[in-house]
């Protein structure tokens, strides 16, 4: 996958499940055991009761260019749909597929300007890859929250606008040698800042 993201936040606001409740940021770091230069790792919060509301659907789109996926790791909620877009400058044909447990799926060929479709419908994570050209793959997860930030290298994160409440923070990680220790952390009215989220060895 394409390593073009120092740091990209997405979050949503929970306004069907939470009203317009005064919103706090959280920040902090993510440390990993021995300094290991891990990529592409997921800060999210949960929420720590769970909910009979989930957020509303959205609609994610993913480009098909220059042979390349963009972006080539989505995140997304069940019930959300993802739109892949050919938007190459010349006839290339794409096709995406994916034999991932979490999503097993086959979308035929699509020629350029075309859109093919999608709905994410559990929780989890699986590659996606065309069959057309064997350079490119991309990764879906899915997750129960709109609060995360995609870290690029371990370091420093942000995640704006969370409802007060009582929240779980966790890591995603990628390689199989490593996981995060979670932490409860409880919202209030105020900004929570410099939490440490630890990656360590399993």
């Amino acid at each position: 996958m394409r390593k073009n993201r120092f740091l990209l936040i997405s979050f949503g606001l929970f306004i069907g499940l939470f009203g317009v409740a005064e919103a706090n940021h959280l920040s902090g770091k993510v440390e990993v055991e021995g300094g290991k230069e891990l990529k592409n790792m997921i800060v999210y919060l949960e929420p720590a009761e769970s909910l009979s509301n989930k957020p509303d659907p959205m609609v994610h789109k993913v480009l098909q260019k220059g042979r390349r996926y963009n972006p080539d790791l989505i995140v997304v909620n069940p019930r959300d749909k993802i739109q892949f877009l050919n938007d190459e400058d010349r006839e290339i044909d794409h096709n995406i597929y994916s034999l991932s447990k979490f999503k097993n799926f086959d979308l035929g060929l699509g020629e350029r300007g075309s859109v093919l479709e999608i709905e994410i419908d559990n929780i989890g994570s699986g590659n996606f890859y065309c069959s057309v050209h064997r350079m490119m793959e991309g990764r879906i997860v899915s997750i129960n929250t709109r609060h995360f930030a995609i870290l690029e290298k371990p370091g420093n994160f942000i995640l704006p606008n969370i409802p007060p409440g009582n929240w779980v923070a966790k890591v995603i990680v990628f390689h199989k040698r490593y996981k995060s220790i979670p932490i409860n952390i409880s919202l209030s009215g105020k900004a929570h800042e410099n939490i440490e989220l630890k990656v360590v060895k399993k």
